[in-house]
Protein backbone atom coordinates (compact mmCIF):
# COMPACT_ATOMS: atom_id res chain seq x y z
CA UNK A 1 0.00 0.00 0.00
CA UNK A 2 1.13 3.30 -1.18
CA UNK A 3 3.02 5.70 2.05
CA UNK A 4 1.40 8.81 1.47
CA UNK A 5 3.56 12.06 2.30
CA UNK A 6 2.30 13.02 6.13
CA UNK A 7 2.20 16.67 5.55
CA UNK A 8 -0.62 16.71 3.17
CA UNK A 9 -3.27 16.00 5.93
CA UNK A 10 -1.32 17.00 8.58
CA UNK A 11 -3.24 19.52 11.91
CA UNK A 12 -2.52 22.77 11.68
CA UNK A 13 1.46 23.88 13.07
CA UNK A 14 2.75 26.92 14.63
CA UNK A 15 5.35 27.02 12.67
CA UNK A 16 5.80 27.15 8.72
CA UNK A 17 8.73 26.66 6.18
CA UNK A 18 8.29 27.16 2.59
CA UNK A 19 11.38 26.44 0.07
CA UNK A 20 10.63 26.77 -3.70
CA UNK A 21 13.59 25.40 -5.99
CA UNK A 22 14.37 25.17 -10.16
CA UNK A 23 16.50 22.36 -11.14
CA UNK A 24 19.54 22.37 -12.66
CA UNK A 25 19.15 21.39 -16.19
CA UNK A 26 20.71 17.51 -16.47
CA UNK A 27 20.65 16.72 -12.57
CA UNK A 28 17.60 14.61 -13.12
CA UNK A 29 19.17 11.03 -12.34
CA UNK A 30 20.47 12.32 -9.00
CA UNK A 31 17.59 14.55 -7.82
CA UNK A 32 15.62 11.53 -8.23
CA UNK A 33 17.31 9.93 -5.32
CA UNK A 34 17.87 13.00 -3.57
CA UNK A 35 13.89 13.51 -3.18
CA UNK A 36 13.76 10.11 -2.39
CA UNK A 37 15.90 10.66 0.62
CA UNK A 38 14.11 13.73 2.05
CA UNK A 39 11.36 11.47 3.57
CA UNK A 40 13.98 9.79 5.15
CA UNK A 41 15.66 12.78 6.36
CA UNK A 42 12.43 14.30 8.11
CA UNK A 43 11.30 11.06 9.77
CA UNK A 44 14.67 11.02 11.87
CA UNK A 45 14.11 14.60 12.56
CA UNK A 46 10.54 13.78 13.58
CA UNK A 47 11.63 11.51 16.02
CA UNK A 48 14.72 13.54 17.40
CA UNK A 49 11.94 16.46 17.88
CA UNK A 50 9.54 14.55 18.74
CA UNK A 51 7.03 17.88 20.82
CA UNK A 52 7.65 19.21 17.48
CA UNK A 53 5.26 17.45 15.48
CA UNK A 54 7.80 17.99 12.32
CA UNK A 55 6.24 16.83 8.39
CA UNK A 56 6.70 17.67 5.09
CA UNK A 57 5.99 17.79 1.98
CA UNK A 58 7.77 17.83 -1.48
CA UNK A 59 6.19 18.69 -4.47
CA UNK A 60 7.10 18.35 -8.10
CA UNK A 61 6.29 21.24 -10.56
CA UNK A 62 3.73 20.26 -13.41
CA UNK A 63 5.99 21.89 -15.90
CA UNK A 64 9.52 19.72 -14.32
CA UNK A 65 7.41 16.45 -13.66
CA UNK A 66 8.30 14.88 -17.37
CA UNK A 67 11.57 15.87 -17.30
CA UNK A 68 12.26 14.58 -13.52
CA UNK A 69 9.51 11.28 -13.85
CA UNK A 70 9.67 10.69 -17.72
CA UNK A 71 7.90 7.47 -17.71
CA UNK A 72 4.67 8.36 -16.12
CA UNK A 73 2.56 11.20 -15.13
CA UNK A 74 -0.48 11.56 -12.99
CA UNK A 75 -4.04 11.90 -14.91
CA UNK A 76 -4.87 15.86 -15.18
CA UNK A 77 -1.59 17.05 -14.19
CA UNK A 78 -1.22 20.61 -15.94
CA UNK A 79 0.29 23.94 -15.84
CA UNK A 80 -1.30 26.38 -13.67
CA UNK A 81 -4.17 27.80 -15.77
CA UNK A 82 -3.98 31.52 -16.67
CA UNK A 83 -7.38 31.99 -16.52
CA UNK A 84 -8.92 35.28 -18.75
CA UNK A 85 -10.08 36.87 -15.41
CA UNK A 86 -10.94 40.85 -15.60
CA UNK A 87 -8.29 43.32 -13.51
CA UNK A 88 -6.75 39.75 -11.52
CA UNK A 89 -3.73 38.47 -12.45
CA UNK A 90 -2.70 34.68 -11.31
CA UNK A 91 1.16 35.15 -11.69
CA UNK A 92 1.65 31.47 -12.52
CA UNK A 93 5.00 30.65 -12.42
CA UNK A 94 6.79 27.43 -13.85
CA UNK A 95 8.33 26.57 -10.18
CA UNK A 96 10.22 23.15 -9.90
CA UNK A 97 10.02 21.79 -6.79
CA UNK A 98 8.21 23.18 -3.13
CA UNK A 99 9.36 21.63 0.19
CA UNK A 100 6.95 22.32 2.84
CA UNK A 101 8.33 21.73 6.23
CA UNK A 102 5.73 22.36 9.28
CA UNK A 103 6.16 21.86 12.82
CA UNK A 104 5.36 23.76 16.03
CA UNK A 105 9.30 24.92 16.97
CA UNK A 106 10.63 27.29 14.39
CA UNK A 107 14.27 26.06 15.23
CA UNK A 108 13.10 22.62 14.01
CA UNK A 109 12.31 24.39 11.08
CA UNK A 110 15.46 25.84 10.81
CA UNK A 111 17.29 22.28 11.35
CA UNK A 112 15.06 20.78 8.38
CA UNK A 113 15.68 23.51 6.59
CA UNK A 114 19.34 23.98 6.41
CA UNK A 115 19.84 19.72 5.82
CA UNK A 116 17.19 20.41 2.73
CA UNK A 117 19.64 23.39 1.31
CA UNK A 118 22.84 20.90 2.11
CA UNK A 119 21.15 18.26 0.19
CA UNK A 120 19.96 19.86 -2.84
CA UNK A 121 22.59 22.02 -3.09
CA UNK A 122 24.36 21.78 -6.61
CA UNK A 123 21.69 20.47 -8.02
CA UNK A 124 18.60 22.74 -7.88
CA UNK A 125 18.51 26.66 -7.17
CA UNK A 126 16.63 28.38 -4.13
CA UNK A 127 14.05 30.66 -6.11
CA UNK A 128 11.79 32.13 -2.66
CA UNK A 129 12.12 30.90 0.98
CA UNK A 130 9.03 32.13 2.84
CA UNK A 131 7.94 31.56 6.72
CA UNK A 132 4.78 31.19 7.75
CA UNK A 133 2.94 30.78 11.06
CA UNK A 134 -0.46 29.92 12.79
CA UNK A 135 -2.19 33.21 13.20
CA UNK A 136 -4.83 33.77 16.35
CA UNK A 137 -5.62 29.82 16.65
CA UNK A 138 -6.52 29.02 12.72
CA UNK A 139 -7.57 32.72 11.47
CA UNK A 140 -6.10 34.76 8.46
CA UNK A 141 -4.87 38.19 8.68
CA UNK A 142 -8.14 39.39 8.25
CA UNK A 143 -9.36 37.85 11.47
CA UNK A 144 -11.52 35.49 10.45
CA UNK A 145 -11.37 31.74 10.75
CA UNK A 146 -9.34 29.90 7.87
CA UNK A 147 -11.12 27.43 6.00
CA UNK A 148 -13.38 26.76 7.71
CA UNK A 149 -15.21 24.40 5.19
CA UNK A 150 -12.15 22.05 5.58
CA UNK A 151 -12.89 18.07 5.59
CA UNK A 152 -12.25 17.06 9.67
CA UNK A 153 -11.01 13.45 10.21
CA UNK A 154 -10.95 10.32 7.97
CA UNK A 155 -12.26 12.91 5.24
CA UNK A 156 -8.98 14.75 4.59
CA UNK A 157 -7.76 11.72 2.82
CA UNK A 158 -10.76 11.38 0.67
CA UNK A 159 -10.57 14.95 -0.44
CA UNK A 160 -6.35 14.83 -0.93
CA UNK A 161 -5.31 11.67 -1.58
CA UNK A 162 -5.55 10.03 -5.16
CA UNK A 163 -7.45 6.63 -4.81
CA UNK A 164 -5.15 3.57 -5.54
CA UNK A 165 -8.30 2.44 -7.62
CA UNK A 166 -8.42 5.07 -10.20
CA UNK A 167 -4.85 5.99 -10.44
CA UNK A 168 -2.42 2.93 -8.86
CA UNK A 169 0.59 3.97 -9.62
CA UNK A 170 0.28 7.65 -7.97
CA UNK A 171 -1.99 6.02 -5.25
CA UNK A 172 -1.46 8.50 -2.06
CA UNK A 173 -0.33 11.35 -3.80
CA UNK A 174 -2.07 14.42 -4.19
CA UNK A 175 -2.77 17.22 -6.45
CA UNK A 176 -1.50 21.02 -5.12
CA UNK A 177 -2.62 24.48 -6.49
CA UNK A 178 -0.61 26.98 -4.32
CA UNK A 179 -1.03 30.81 -4.35
CA UNK A 180 0.99 33.29 -2.85
CA UNK A 181 -1.11 36.41 -1.72
CA UNK A 182 -0.46 39.94 -0.76
CA UNK A 183 -3.15 41.19 1.77
CA UNK A 184 -3.83 45.00 2.06
CA UNK A 185 -3.99 45.04 5.94
CA UNK A 186 -4.54 48.66 5.86
CA UNK A 187 -7.63 48.99 3.47
CA UNK A 188 -8.80 45.88 5.33
CA UNK A 189 -8.75 47.61 8.83
CA UNK A 190 -10.47 50.59 7.45
CA UNK A 191 -13.65 48.92 7.11
CA UNK A 192 -16.23 48.20 10.19
CA UNK A 193 -16.93 44.68 11.12
CA UNK A 194 -20.46 44.61 9.47
CA UNK A 195 -18.62 45.88 6.33
CA UNK A 196 -16.04 42.66 6.69
CA UNK A 197 -18.14 40.26 7.36
CA UNK A 198 -20.26 41.23 4.39
CA UNK A 199 -17.00 40.08 2.07
CA UNK A 200 -16.69 37.61 4.01
CA UNK A 201 -19.86 35.68 4.39
CA UNK A 202 -19.68 34.78 7.93
CA UNK A 203 -19.54 35.95 11.51
CA UNK A 204 -16.16 37.09 12.44
CA UNK A 205 -16.28 35.03 15.55
CA UNK A 206 -18.13 31.78 15.21
CA UNK A 207 -16.74 31.73 11.63
CA UNK A 208 -20.52 30.26 10.65
CA UNK A 209 -21.79 31.73 7.75
CA UNK A 210 -24.36 34.30 7.71
CA UNK A 211 -28.06 33.38 6.44
CA UNK A 212 -28.87 33.19 3.36
CA UNK A 213 -30.75 36.40 2.73
CA UNK A 214 -27.63 37.84 4.02
CA UNK A 215 -25.04 35.96 2.10
CA UNK A 216 -24.21 37.43 -1.09
CA UNK A 217 -23.22 35.23 -4.11
CA UNK A 218 -20.08 36.48 -4.26
CA UNK A 219 -18.93 36.52 -0.77
CA UNK A 220 -15.67 34.88 0.23
CA UNK A 221 -17.43 32.19 2.38
CA UNK A 222 -20.11 31.17 -1.19
CA UNK A 223 -17.48 31.07 -3.53
CA UNK A 224 -14.56 29.09 -2.15
CA UNK A 225 -17.14 26.67 -0.10
CA UNK A 226 -16.74 23.09 -1.96
CA UNK A 227 -19.11 22.18 -4.15
CA UNK A 228 -20.03 18.58 -2.76
CA UNK A 229 -21.06 16.88 -5.68
CA UNK A 230 -18.02 17.94 -7.67
CA UNK A 231 -15.39 16.98 -5.44
CA UNK A 232 -14.28 18.56 -1.79
CA UNK A 233 -10.53 19.67 -1.55
CA UNK A 234 -8.08 20.40 1.69
CA UNK A 235 -6.68 23.69 2.38
CA UNK A 236 -3.56 23.59 4.37
CA UNK A 237 -2.85 27.80 4.86
CA UNK A 238 -0.52 29.62 6.61
CA UNK A 239 -0.18 33.86 6.86
CA UNK A 240 3.49 35.29 6.20
CA UNK A 241 4.63 38.47 7.32
CA UNK A 242 7.73 40.61 5.93
CA UNK A 243 8.40 44.18 6.78
CA UNK A 244 6.51 45.45 3.64
CA UNK A 245 4.14 42.19 2.55
CA UNK A 246 2.02 40.87 4.64
CA UNK A 247 -0.31 37.87 3.31
CA UNK A 248 -1.23 33.98 2.81
CA UNK A 249 0.26 31.17 1.54
CA UNK A 250 -2.73 29.10 0.47
CA UNK A 251 -2.07 25.48 -0.47
CA UNK A 252 -4.92 23.36 -1.76
CA UNK A 253 -4.66 19.76 -1.77
CA UNK A 254 -7.21 17.66 -4.24
CA UNK A 255 -7.21 13.86 -5.26
CA UNK A 256 -8.66 15.14 -8.60
CA UNK A 257 -7.16 17.76 -10.91
CA UNK A 258 -10.09 18.87 -12.27
CA UNK A 259 -11.78 19.54 -8.43
CA UNK A 260 -9.10 22.67 -8.36
CA UNK A 261 -9.56 24.09 -11.64
CA UNK A 262 -13.30 24.20 -11.06
CA UNK A 263 -12.52 25.83 -7.79
CA UNK A 264 -9.91 28.15 -9.05
CA UNK A 265 -12.84 29.29 -11.63
CA UNK A 266 -15.77 29.78 -8.84
CA UNK A 267 -13.04 31.80 -7.28
CA UNK A 268 -12.75 34.25 -10.38
CA UNK A 269 -16.58 34.75 -11.16
CA UNK A 270 -15.63 32.40 -14.04
CA UNK A 271 -17.50 29.16 -13.56
CA UNK A 272 -21.44 28.84 -14.34
CA UNK A 273 -23.96 30.25 -12.94
CA UNK A 274 -21.42 32.61 -10.87
CA UNK A 275 -22.61 36.08 -9.98
CA UNK A 276 -18.85 37.78 -9.66
CA UNK A 277 -15.53 36.84 -8.21
CA UNK A 278 -14.63 36.37 -4.85
CA UNK A 279 -15.03 39.90 -3.06
CA UNK A 280 -12.00 39.20 -0.84
CA UNK A 281 -9.59 39.52 -3.80
CA UNK A 282 -10.17 42.99 -3.88
CA UNK A 283 -7.81 43.48 -1.02
CA UNK A 284 -5.85 40.28 -2.03
CA UNK A 285 -3.05 40.43 -5.20
CA UNK A 286 -1.53 37.40 -6.34
CA UNK A 287 2.64 37.66 -5.92
CA UNK A 288 2.75 33.89 -7.66
CA UNK A 289 0.71 30.81 -8.44
CA UNK A 290 1.87 27.44 -8.94
CA UNK A 291 0.82 23.94 -9.95
CA UNK A 292 2.57 20.92 -8.32
CA UNK A 293 1.61 16.89 -7.78
CA UNK A 294 2.68 15.54 -4.29
CA UNK A 295 3.61 11.73 -5.02
CA UNK A 296 3.29 9.40 -2.26
CA UNK A 297 7.29 8.25 -0.73
CA UNK A 298 6.55 5.29 -2.29
CA UNK A 299 6.31 6.67 -5.46
CA UNK A 300 9.60 8.68 -4.71
CA UNK A 301 11.46 5.15 -3.38
CA UNK A 302 10.65 3.16 -6.77
CA UNK A 303 11.40 6.13 -9.37
CA UNK A 304 14.98 5.98 -7.67
CA UNK A 305 15.72 2.73 -8.01
CA UNK A 306 17.74 2.65 -11.39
Amino acid sequence: MAREQLGICTEANLHGSYLFFNALEGHERVLRHKLARLPQLFDRLAVHFSEALLTSVVAIGSNYWDILYPDARPAGLSPFPDLPAEDIDLAPVPLDLLIQIRSDRLDVNFIAAQQVLQLLQGHAELQEHIQGFRYLDGRSLTGFIDAPCNPKGKAKRVAALVDHIQQPVFAGGSYLHLHCLNFDLSNWQQLNTKQQEDIMGMDKVSGKPLPPPLQAADSHYAVVQPDIARGIFLQQNMPFSQPKVQGMLQLTYCADADVLLQQLKRRLGLAEQNQGYDQLLNYSRFDFSAAFFVPSISFLELAARP
